[in-house]
């Protein structure tokens, strides 16, 4: 017989397989799909199923399997595991499980033999994959190990979705969190400066009534002192319209009940209100709650507020272009306007040799950069603008789904 070559051995090609780190890094489910299958064919089974544990409801759930697609609803949504057993086999490690010791769903199936192999990493344990067959399972060494390798990656994968996910979770408490102090800023300017400056005015109004009637009655007033009172009048009434912008400026949006591009519209129309100037815009894509979260949505918002604002406050524009995109890597927004434009290379994080710098455009890239996206600006004296953001596509949980996959 001659020697044995890598390809021929079914020990040495699951290992090669499961150890392939060619799949799209963005495909969490899609990887774990395949080295279900890696795993499956590896121990000559006939079915597969990952189960995540719940630590909160102390249970596990199905989140995927290989090979079960002719299961009856009722054996899907049925637990396989039960009480102490499952939590055994949560915490231990690679189990042979005889017919006795099968979880029900998968004894109604017909299969009589079983592997429970522990997906853990070095913080916590994930849950549980049971490998299953209605004969004995393949026992090759190289065959085993590659379905503990195959485990550990899931085991990966899922602490990588949970890092994601708590991180996720966190940015939108801080933004949430920031919105609402946003709101109780605008509600106390709003009862107190806005207010003072109200009546101020009327007490400008009061005191030129009264020399009114002083100059009836013969009085000779400075001739300064009208024009003064003018420009007092105008100064005060200037700041109490830039107060009332600033709290509308700073009012939430509710983004928990709309989609992302009816939410910009609320910005867009506000700015088209508020300058008289028009805004081109266009969204290219489903954008469905699944694949936005919440904080992606506070910060699209945020920034389009930031950008047409400077747009038409610094860059005098009149005309903006705003188009939205959905693409397989994230979410892309693009702000034009024909502004009177200026350097960008000259643009610099504000230092104290450097006061001018302008805060506004950096405060837009730290809330892109918050979320692992990005923000770009171009322009030039004469051209007017372009922003341009984008952020990662997000994936909403779908623990506690049951995903049938064909082999």
């Amino acid at each position: 017989m001659g020697e044995v070559q890598p390809h021929d051995d079914p020990g040495v090609n699951a290992l090669v397989a499961v150890t392939d780190v060619s799949a799209d890094p963005q495909d969490v489910a899609g990887e774990i799909g395949r080295l279900l299958r890696v795993i499956m064919e590896a121990l000559a089974a006939q079915a597969v199923v990952l189960q995540a544990a719940d630590p909160r409801a102390g249970r596990f759930t199905v989140l995927d399997s290989v090979n079960l697609d002719d299961w009856s609803d009722g054996m899907h949504n049925a637990p396989l595991t039960e009480g102490a057993a499952g939590q055994a086999h949560f915490e231990g490690t690679e189990m042979e499980v005889d017919q006795a010791g099968l979880p029900g769903a998968l004894r109604e199936a017909g299969y009589r033999f079983a592997i429970a192999l522990p997906v853990r990493t070095v913080e916590r344990s994930h849950g549980v994959i049971w490998v299953a067959a209605a004969d004995p399972l393949a026992d090759h060494h190289l065959c085993r190990h590659a379905a503990r390798v195959g485990a550990e990656r899931i085991a990966g994968l899922l602490e990588q979705e949970r890092l994601s996910e708590t991180l996720e979770r966190a940015m939108a408490q801080i933004l949430e969190g920031d919105e609402r102090m946003l709101g109780r800023i605008g509600l106390d300017i709003h009862d107190g400066p806005t207010q003072q400056l109200s009546v101020a005015l009327l007490e400008v109004q009061l005191l030129e009534a009264d020399l009114d009637d002083e100059e009836d009655k013969g009085a000779v007033l400075p001739d300064k002192l009208r024009p003064s009172l003018q420009r007092i009048y105008e100064t005060l009434g200037g700041a109490l319209q830039e107060m009332r912008e600033l709290i509308g400026h700073l009012r939430p949006a509710q983004f928990e009940d709309r989609d992302l591009p009816e939410i910009l519209q609320i910005a867009v129309r506000a700015f088209e209100a508020q300058y008289g100037a028009t805004v081109d815009s266009e969204a290219i894509g489903e954008f469905p709650d699944a694949r936005v979260s919440l904080s992606q949505k506070i910060t699209f918002y945020r920034i389009l507020q930031e950008a047409l604002n400077n747009a038409a406050r610094h860059g005098g524009a009149t005309e903006v272009v705003m188009r939205l995109r959905e693409g397989p890597a994230g979410i892309t927004m693009e702000v034009r306007d024909n502004g009177r434009g200026f350097e960008a290379d000259d643009v610099r994080r504000p230092t104290p040799g450097n006061p001018q710098a302008r805060f506004g455009l950096f405060g837009m890239r730290d809330r892109a950069q918050l979320l692992g996206g990005s923000l770009d600006v171009w322009s030039r004296p004469g051209q007017g603008a372009l922003i341009t953001v984008f952020l990662p596509r997000w994936r909403a949980a779908e623990r506690g789904r049951v995903s049938p996959v064909n082999a």
